[in-house]
């Protein structure tokens, strides 16, 4: 029987502590819930390093308070407490690497207030936004650039990636691995025989079956980049040590740890997709106990486990008493694994039921976990500690897999309108990644950045890169805060410039004449906070609109409330010459209203 879960309270994160005290607090419960307070030490490098590229007065303060010391220190590593991210070979079996602490929002209002709205007001505390913006849905080069960025975080001391776990660590590396099978690289194949060389001297064997099959996916991936024979051995080794958590208990399955106290989805989606992955590997392996035995098996088990619920979303486990659906949160990731397992085993078996349930629960998930503007949406956001900050990217990389094995429209669309919105709306100057994809960045980590990553290469099979049709072109609007800040600064591609209006009796327009007519399909506009001003400027309530002649003009997208810094607008193609921004109500924040766009773009697609 599962013991009563003791966390103090969920989002909390279990961190590398010899004494164990942290960890068995948790005994019981859910990987969702197994975290737990960071020790002050450890909330102090976890939030200085949060800041490795954000310079960002108001968190240095906050570290301040809290006692933190070492600056810089904490950002290359020399802080004592980032040194106990290090493998199950060093330290307690099952114990993660100290998961990154979410980097508060700094304040936005300046300290003095502008004069007038003319005055271009002090920038807040948000990184420098990207200065090059780039022709959009170039997926590939969006993917190099983050991974560039994820292998910054990299430690070839350790192998692994200190502003994250261990488990996600091994997502991290898959992350690279694809990457450099999608784009042709091989940037990051050094870092594969690292953490090998590092860390197998435990068989990535530790008490959780889960982090098992996590690295056990990480080394068939690695194996099918190098073909390196030892990655795929190290892949079964694993794997030998995954059978041994399954029983009789609730009709069979794993269970989530070798503590025995949970049984749930993650372990035996991750036991299925690995099973089927070496049988496809393996010649000539079939019969009893086998891997493809083990993988039907396994699905057998699951198909009738309940877990899958009436709305086709996998739930977190099976209650302990009952041996039924618990009826815990839909993660993201635990779609996306089992999407995965069915598309591997769907090539396999001669069940066309297969790719069918695949679909199912790939359509549930784009359907119900989303935010208000389609992107997909963790139950946990905005705050989703060490784990949760990894989901997203491992469903978005089994729907690719599912994407390429029926070519469903739908599957890509979606795959694409997530890839534009992180790589334009949550990304800084570094090409850092933040949690919520159609939100600014909120904080740095190798959790946040391969999740993203895998966002990114999922798209890159269908790169479409597309001129900024409006870049450049002739703008008018019908005021201007400043010198420098008249329409033109509104498409001159420069995040350093913004076409500013202000008195302007409370209505504010500005209009791009693309030169010739052009179809269009999509629009972004990076208001105040994608320049770095306070977030509250952001435009409120406008609309956008389209004109063959400059006078008639029918509307493509309308916007109430809105408080993001980038927006992307997708509407049917229309031919256009024109495109007009009207605006009704320019910010949140009551004082200073003004118009403040730092960029208007139109694409055709």
């Amino acid at each position: 029987m599962v013991p009563p879960c003791t966390t103090p309270a969920q989002g909390w994160r279990r961190f590398a502590n010899p004494s164990r005290t942290l960890a068995t607090a948790t005994r019981g419960c859910p990987r969702s819930t197994r975290d737990l307070a960071v020790p002050a030490r450890a909330r102090c490098v976890l939030m200085t390093h949060s800041v490795r590229s954000l310079a960002v007065p108001l968190l240095l303060a906050a570290a301040s308070i809290l006692g933190c010391s070492g600056g810089a220190g904490s950002d290359t590593g020399e802080s004592g407490a980032e040194s106990d991210a290090v493998s199950p070979s060093t330290t307690d079996a099952g114990i993660d690497a100290p998961g990154s602490r979410d980097a508060p929002t700094a304040a936005d209002a300046p300290a003095t207030p502008p004069k007038d709205a003319a005055t271009d007001a002090a920038k807040d505390a948000a990184p420098p936004p990207p200065p090059d913006l780039g022709p959009a849905g170039d997926f590939e080069t969006y993917a190099k650039n983050a991974a560039d960025a994820l292998q910054a975080l990299y430690d070839p001391s350790t192998g692994l990636f200190p502003s994250t776990g261990w488990w996600n660590s091994a997502n991290a590396i898959t992350a690279l691995v694809d990457t450099m099978a999608r784009t042709g690289s091989t940037a990051y194949e050094s870092d594969l025989s690292t953490t090998f060389a590092k860390n197998s001297g435990s068989n990535f064997i530790n008490q959780y079956y889960d982090d098992e099959g996590w690295w056990a996916l990480a080394w068939i991936d690695a194996y099918d980049l190098t073909k390196d024979a030892k990655y795929l051995s190290m892949a079964k080794t694993i794997f030998a040590d995954m059978t041994g958590g399954w029983d009789s208990t609730c009709g069979g399955g794993l269970w989530w740890s070798k503590a025995k106290t949970y049984k749930n989805a993650i372990p035996n989606e991750l036991f299925l997709e690995v099973a089927v992955r070496l049988h496809a590997r393996t010649p000539g392996d079939g019969g009893a106990g086998s891997f493809i035995d083990w993988a039907n098996r396994e699905w057998t088990w699951f198909d009738g486990s309940g877990m899958i619920n009436a709305n086709n979303l996998v739930n977190d486990g099976l209650d302990a008493t009952t041996c039924k659906n618990n009826n815990g949160a839909t993660w993201t990731y635990n779609q996306g694994v089992l999407i995965g397992g069915l598309v591997d085993l769907a090539k396999n078996k001669p069940d066309p039921t297969l790719l069918t349930r695949a679909q199912a629960i790939a359509d549930a998930a784009m359907k119900k976990l989303v935010d208000d503007v389609g992107v997909l949406h963790e139950p946990c956001e905005p705050s989703c500690g060490g784990d949760g900050s990894q989901f997203k990217g491992i469903f978005m990389r089994h729907l690719y897999e599912l994407a390429k094995a029926t070519n469903t429209a739908r599957d890509i669309a979606f795959i694409t309108t997530n890839a534009d919105w992180a790589w334009n709306a949550a990304r800084n100057a570094q090409n850092d990644l933040g949690l919520s994809w159609s939100q600014a960045l909120d904080a740095v980590d190798a959790a946040r950045q391969s999740s993203a990553l895998d966002a990114l290469n999922a798209a890159t099979a269908w790169n479409a890169a597309a001129p900024n049709l409006a870049l450049h072109k002739t703008a008018t609007a019908n005021g201007s805060c400043a010198a420098g800040q008249a329409a033109a600064q509104g498409v001159d591609g420069s995040m350093t410039t913004k076409w500013c209006a202000g008195a302007t009796n409370d209505a504010y327009w500005i209009v791009v004449d693309l030169g010739a007519e052009e179809s269009v399909s999509r629009m972004i506009v990076r208001h105040a906070g994608a320049g770095g001003e306070n977030a509250g400027w952001n435009t409120k309530d406008f609309a956008l609109s389209a004109s063959t002649d400059g006078k008639t003009f029918a509307p493509v997208a309308t916007v109430q409330g809105n408080t993001r810094s980038v927006t992307i607008h997708r509407f049917a193609p229309v031919s256009a010459q024109y495109l007009r921004m009207d605006i009704s109500a320019p910010q949140t924040d009551p004082q200073y209203p003004a118009a403040r766009v730092y960029e208007i773009e139109a694409y055709a697609r």
